[in-house]
């Protein structure tokens, strides 16, 4: 079963960056790690699902046919 978990948000490097919210579904599983992971560590768990989506976005970069580092900069 999936769950929408919370609004997924984009975000530039800097602060000032506007968010654009989107919806996400995910497995219990991940809904239950994500959850527990953010508990222990009182990091919100937007900051973890747009850390893994930079990661993503990273590996994948080359298909996209532009650096994510680059499009990032300031």
């Amino acid at each position: 079963m999936y769950y929408i978990v919370f609004q997924f948000i984009k975000e530039r490097i800097s602060l000032a960056q506007k968010k654009i919210a989107r919806t996400i579904y995910i497995k219990d599983e991940q809904l239950e790690a994500l959850k527990r992971l953010s508990e222990k560590t009182k990091v919100p768990q937007s900051v973890y699902v747009r850390e893994a989506l930079d990661m993503l976005l990273e590996k994948y970069s080359e298909q996209l046919k532009f650096e994510f580092k680059e499009y990032f900069k300031e």
